[in-house]
Parts: structure tokens; C-alpha cells; sequence
């Protein structure tokens, strides 16, 4: 070190020095400021602050009090995506310790790396908020001044929606899981209730009322409490189900169900592809028509930016199907969002309602005036009793005015007919 190098040794000796000399700067730049900010709130709180070391960051986020505990999966992914930023911050910067530590640059640095797996903008965006969420509830535990994730942007990416089936096509899923006694009873429920597979397979005995005809359940991801009448291919299944002696408490309608989803959902996922395989929809190679392989459709699709394919038919899309179906037979909106416990209309019309073409031309046709739409086809029977029930169940004192005034524009005119006569907010109560 003490003898004098040739030009480039010596370029290269003066650059490492001031960067060194820069290093020794900042770190006792920051050293002083952190002093300064643990004097400060020792004079204030007469303590110091302490701060969440970065191995208990996982526990400490899983042991937060919650307004209701965490599914299963949920808990599992979120633990997952913690462990990964937690391991990436011991590679990329071993000098970090705890959380207060970890500033903004290193999240940033996360995300890029992140993005250059080729991860979708939606597993990228669950990510950062879920990153984010981590940082903001332990803000005080962990002493962090400022949440590194809190200025990243989330992405825009292309949304793939599930397809929902025809009404054909859930008779002819329905025909073919007969073949499957295990799985039957999920497929039935989740086509007849719009039910998530894990409200389905936890569904308890007390959420059955059959006298009524209704099933009441609190949704687990909204914690809405939805209530779904039960039609006649459900009541089949759910009688046989509650005609077998109760396992053990809490008492599941499928206890068998209940104890694969909560040991092996993926065994479910799998059963239900089965189905779909067997009803003729399954994925083809590149290259391949329908007409030659005999598919009905695709259950995965491709992403143009992602690692895994995304899926649009498995078990969801009953959900979407039966949201589909409903509003296209002219279902109110509300009586909808009361069997699915969405809080928005958005989130309905947005991922839910997702008509196919022909549906969609024909109830436009049967729905507006004649001008604009075809009614040279409208059946007679059209206006049906069911449609009729959910119009008159779905009157309240803000929309009955409304909702009148479109049932009578539905009837056929006819002459020589006397008027009726102006209901009024009075009559209609009584």
C-alpha cells in the first residue's frame, strides 16, 4: 500500500479511497441521525425505540389481532411472500437487520427483481400491497418512520375473466360428476348457491333451514352474510347429506369435503378437473382446433406477460356462471349482490357478468323498445312468474315507483282496458 503503482493502479487507489471515504460519511451521517431519532423519542416515551428483528417479521405479522382469523391458504401465502423479501434482504444487504432498517431503496430493489421473474401485474401488484400492509400494521412494533412500500406503483396488466357456462353446458357438468359421488355434492352446491368452494365445503348444518328453503352463511373472504334459496337439485343433495349422523362438532353438511379442503385443497382442484375433462373441457396443445380434439373449451389461457397460465373454468366459474345467468334473466342487481355478499356493483358487472354473445343480443332484443330491438321472436310467456316474484321481492320505499312502472311497460297493451288506478306510497304498504 505504501508504494507507488503504475497510472491505473493509482486511478483505481483514488477512486476506492473517496468511496470509501463517502461509505465512512454516510454511515456516520446516519449513525447520527438515528441517534438523534432514539434521543428523541427516549425524551418523549423514556424508552428507546426497539425495533422488529427481520426473522420474527413472518410470526409477528401472523400473530396480529385480526377482525376475523385468516383462511388457511391466505395465511400460508402471505407468510411465503414475507420469507422471500426477508431472504432477498439477507442476500442483497446482510448489514440490514431489523425492519426500521430496511428503507426504500430496498423495496425498490425487491420489486425489480420481482418483475424480472416475468410474473404477471397481478401476482406483482398482490405482492406489493401485501408488503405494503405488512410494513403499515407493524409501523409502530417495528419503529419504522416511513413505509418503504409506500410510494411503489402498482402495474397495469391485461385482466383475464373467467368464462362462465351455459346453462347446457352446467347440465351436462351435472350429469357427468354423478359418476364422482365424492365430488358431486361440491359441484351441485357451488352451481346452485354461487358459493366459493371453501364456503361450500364448510357449509354447517345450522346454515341449512330446508323447512325454510333457504341457506344463511357469512362468507369468509367479505365476512357478508349471504341467504340463497335452495332450488330442487340442491335440496336433493343437501337431504341425503343431513340423513347421515353427524361426525363431530362443528357439525359440516360434507364433513369429508371439509377435511380435504383443509388438508389438501389441491386434491379437490384436481377432482373438479376431472369433471370439466370428462364433460369435454380441458386444454389443447398450441395448434389445435376444437373440432380436432373434441374440446368444448380451455380451462387455462395464456398470459401475455406471466409465468403460469391463467385459469378460465374451474370450480369460480360457477360462481360467475350463476351471477351471469341471473342478471341476464333480468334478476335485479340487489338480489344478486344478497346471494354473492359482494359489497359493490362494481365488482358484479366488472368480473362477474360475463355474457356470451348470443345471450346477451337476446335479452337486449327482448328488453328494449321495438324500435331498437327484435321483438318479431319474443315469446308470449316471456314476463314469467319467476322474473315477476323477483321484481315485487325486490321493492323497497325508494325503488317500488321504479320498479312498478317497468313491470307495467312489460305487459302487452290491449284495448278498451280501464286504467289503473295511481297506487300510493300508503296503498303499496298495505
Amino acid at each position: 500500500m505504501r508504494e507507488t503503482g503504475d497510472i491505473v493502479f493509482e486511478r483505481s487507489r483514488a477512486k476506492a479511497q473517496a468511496a470509501l471515504e463517502k461509505a465512512q460519511a454516510e454511515l456516520k451521517r446516519r449513525g447520527s441521525a438515528e441517534e438523534l431519532v432514539q434521543t428523541l423519542h427516549e425524551i418523549r416515551t423514556g424508552s428507546r425505540v426497539r425495533s422488529i428483528p427481520l426473522d420474527e417479521l413472518p410470526t409477528r405479522w401472523d400473530g396480529l389481532l385480526r377482525r376475523r382469523p385468516l383462511s388457511d391458504l391466505y395465511r400460508a401465502q402471505g407468510i411465503k411472500r414475507i420469507e422471500r423479501f426477508v431472504a432477498f434482504v439477507r442476500k442483497a444487504s446482510p448489514g440490514i437487520h431489523e425492519m426500521a432498517q430496511v428503507q426504500a431503496a430496498v423495496a425498490t430493489a425487491y420489486c425489480k427483481m420481482e418483475l424480472q421473474r416475468g410474473i404477471s401485474a397481478q401476482t406483482y401488484n398482490q405482492i406489493v400491497i401485501h408488503l405494503r400492509s405488512v410494513f403499515q400494521l407493524l409501523r409502530k412494533e417495528g419503529g419504522t418512520a416511513e413505509n418503504p412500500f409506500e410510494d411503489i406503483p402498482l402495474r397495469e396488466g391485461e385482466t383475464i375473466f373467467r368464462k362462465p357456462f351455459t346453462v347446457e353446458e352446467l347440465a351436462l357438468i351435472e350429469k357427468t360428476a354423478k359418476d364422482d359421488p365424492f365430488i358431486y355434492p361440491l359441484i351441485v352446491t357451488g352451481m346452485c348457491t354461487a358459493m366459493r368452494r371453501g364456503d361450500c365445503c364448510t357449509l354447517l348444518r345450522s346454515a341449512v333451514d330446508l323447512k325454510a328453503g333457504f341457506v344463511t352463511v357469512k362468507t369468509s373472504k367479505t365476512g357478508e352474510t349471504v341467504q340463497i334459496p335452495i332450488f330442487p337439485l340442491l335440496r336433493s343433495v343437501l337431504e341425503k347429506a343431513l340423513a347421515e349422523p353427524p361426525v363431530r362438532p362443528p357439525f359440516y353438511v360434507f364433513p369429508s369435503l371439509e377435511a380435504h379442503y383443509r388438508i389438501n385443497a389441491d386434491h379437490l382442484t384436481d377432482r373438479v378437473r376431472r369433471v370439466f375433462k370428462a364433460a369435454g373441457f380441458y386444454n389443447t396443445d398450441p395448434g389445435e382446433s376444437a373440432e380436432d380434439t373434441g374440446s368444448r373449451g380451455q380451462v387455462q389461457q395464456a398470459r401475455a406477460h406471466g409465468v403460469r397460465r391463467a385459469s378460465v373454468r374451474d370450480f369460480h366459474s360457477f360462481r360467475v356462471s350463476w351471477v351471469t345467468v341471473a342478471l341476464t334473466a333480468g334478476v335485479p342487481l340487489e338480489i344478486v349482490q344478497r346471494v354473492t355478499g359482494h359489497r359493490t356493483t362494481d365488482i358484479v358487472l366488472k368480473h362477474y357478468f360475463q355474457p356470451g354473445k348470443e345471450d346477451f343480443r337476446r335479452t337486449l332484443a327482448g328488453k328494449l323498445p321495438a324500435l331498437l330491438g327484435d321483438h318479431t321472436q319474443r315469446a308470449a310467456d316471456e314476463f314469467n312468474l319467476a322474473d315477476l316474484r323477483a321484481k315485487l321481492t325486490a321493492m323497497e320505499d325508494s325503488t317500488w315507483r321504479h320498479i312498478r312502472d317497468e313491470l307495467l311497460s312489460r305487459l302487452p297493451a290491449e284495448k278498451n282496458v280501464t286504467p289503473l288506478p295511481a297506487l300510493s306510497k300508503s296503498s303499496f304498504a298495505a
